[in-house]
């Protein structure tokens, strides 16, 4: 907790999904396809914003000590809520993601974003760190979702995830280069190691060359 209390998140260095390994329940469920993890991704960016506005209130009347068990109940009654909007008004994001949505209840990130783990830090700072945080993950999904669907259909068809109208389509591989173990869960894990790797990597080089 203190350790996290005192990490910063970033896009590149302490990426939440692949340097901090936030969040990777529902990034390993949803990067089948860029679709769904834009939709994924974009539900749990609106709800840590949500988590950082009810936190700071929480936080205002709510000792330190019981902090963290209050957070809990209200990460678990946010997902329920988002769950339940998106059935409702988003069909087709409920039918790309429906069955991953009650991860979202154990998202540590939206925990995170409640402020659980850094009491002291201001209502405002809490918002912009919960939109960074939220940023950072989608940006996350993104990459490894379109790794996972080129490599496995051999282009991407990316819908808007709330209407499922056709925004992009296109083919990079062709078919009989595809590999379909990319669209399963050991592509996922595989996927999502390299490109963490190569964050790891890039964020060393601008640690070093800021240290120049």
């Amino acid at each position: 907790m203190n350790r996290l209390e005192n990490t910063k998140i970033g896009f590149i260095g302490n990426n939440p999904v692949l340097g901090l390994a936030l969040g990777l329940t529902t990034a390993l469920a949803v990067t089948s396809t860029m679709t769904s993890a834009l939709g994924m991704g974009i539900l749990a960016l609106a709800l840590m914003l949500v988590a950082a506005v009810l936190g700071g209130l929480v936080k205002k009347i709510v000792p330190k000590e019981a902090l963290l068990p209050v957070n809990l109940v209200l990460v678990a009654f946010l997902a329920k809520m988002g769950e339940l909007l998106v059935l409702a008004y988003a069909p087709a994001l409920a039918t790309s993601v429906g069955i991953f949505l009650p991860l979202l209840a154990v998202n540590s990130l939206v925990l995170y974003a409640t402020g659980a783990f850094s009491a002291e830090v201001s209502f405002g700072k809490g918002i912009a760190h919960a939109a960074k945080a939220g940023a950072a993950y989608v940006l996350a999904l993104l990459l490894v979702s379109f790794v996972r669907e080129v490599l496995g259909t051999g282009g991407i068809t990316l819908q808007n995830p709330m209407s499922g109208a056709e925004l992009l389509n296109f083919s990079l591989i062709p078919s009989q280069f595809t590999l379909s173990l990319f669209t399963q869960p050991a592509g996922a894990l595989l996927v999502l190691a390299l490109v963490a790797a190569l964050f790891a990597a890039l964020g060393k080089s601008d640690t070093e060359m800021g240290g120049k």
